[in-house]
């Protein structure tokens, strides 16, 4: 969402930064599983079930915000995840010209594509002790590389 609303209005961001984006379709392991219901059956029992999940393998925060979040919608970005659209996501962020700041947590290495990334001119860093729920995993550790990145932009 983040690039494609930097793409449509490039005159109102200044820095892009993101955490572990989704960059290619095809989604990763949870946008996979989701995406495979029927977005009725992920209303009628599959949101509670994944919630269940993901508080049970320890991540209560995503827990949360999943079944807080509206049902439908939630599935509707899985499957637009794991589809992919027309001009990609990885095109659209190496079309833009604002630094960009792509941030992915230890745990999560390696990622296709991620060397390429940083060849082509974005800034890439790596979160210690943190997978892709980096606030989850590593909040204090979050909040000091995303000041010093955004930092970068003033002390020039």
């Amino acid at each position: 969402m983040a690039i494609t609303a930097s793409s449509l209005r490039p005159d109102k961001v200044a820095r892009l930064v993101l955490l572990e984006p989704n960059l290619d379709a095809g989604g990763g392991v949870f946008s996979r599983a989701l995406a495979a219901m029927s977005e009725q059956e992920f209303v009628s029992r599959g949101q509670r079930r994944m919630a269940r999940l993901a508080s049970r393998e320890g991540s209560p925060l995503w827990a949360g915000s999943l079944s807080a979040s509206h049902a439908p919608a939630v599935h509707r970005a899985a499957v637009s995840l794991v589809q992919g659209g027309e001009p990609g996501w990885r095109s659209q962020l190496l079309a833009l010209s604002m630094p960009r700041s792509v941030v992915v947590g230890e745990r999560s290495l390696p990622l296709p594509g991620l060397t390429s990334l940083a060849q082509d001119g974005v800034s890439v860093h790596v979160l210690a002790d943190a997978g892709h729920a980096m606030s989850e995993d590593n909040p204090a550790g979050l909040a000091a590389l995303l000041a010093d990145i955004l930092e970068q932009d003033h002390v020039a």
